[in-house]
């Protein structure tokens, strides 16, 4: 599978409007990072990068608002290879299932396919990135290809920073 920049949020926690972000510096030239993909802090290169294990979801910072490439025709040969996104946390987002899993109100998911996708079978996997949250009046949602489901993203490592 593979990502695509797209604006994924749906609701916030903080008074049911806003919800929680912090920035993260990336190195677009050796972990691009698309708008909507789950991120996890990579503590040996002090870096946000998209979520591609479950290994590296145990330092999740949450969902990328914005991508570390935008496009322009201005000359952007000088600009810093490094930058810096914004990470929302604590906050809903649209991410895509696994082909015949169900998805259940309060269900732990984990990362599946790429950094857009989520499974909720544990298998190996023991680090959630979230949790199901369906809007009223949906119980359950059967995966399928172009079929998404709201998580509330959560972010550990901002969480182990602010300690």
């Amino acid at each position: 599978m593979s990502t695509s920049n797209q604006d994924l949020i749906q609701t916030g926690i903080v008074n049911g409007q806003g919800f929680l972000q912090h920035q993260a510096k990336v190195n677009n030239t050796t972990a691009a990072v698309k708008a909507g993909e789950l991120v996890y802090w990579d503590a040996s290169a002090h870096l946000a990068k998209p979520l591609d294990t479950d290994a590296h979801a145990a330092t999740i910072l949450g969902i990328a608002l914005q991508p570390s490439a935008v496009s322009s025709s201005l000359d952007n040969s000088s600009a810093p290879l490094e930058k810096t996104i914004q990470v929302g946390y604590g906050v809903k987002a649209l991410l895509k299932t696994t082909a015949a899993e169900t998805y259940l109100e309060g269900d732990l998911v984990y990362i599946g396919a790429d950094a857009q996708t989520i499974l909720n079978t544990t298998g190996a996997n023991v680090n959630p990135v979230g949790i199901i949250s369906h809007p009223a009046g949906v119980s359950s949602v059967t995966g399928a290809a172009g079929v998404s489901v709201q998580v509330l993203v959560y972010s550990r490592s901002f969480v182990k920073l602010a300690n």
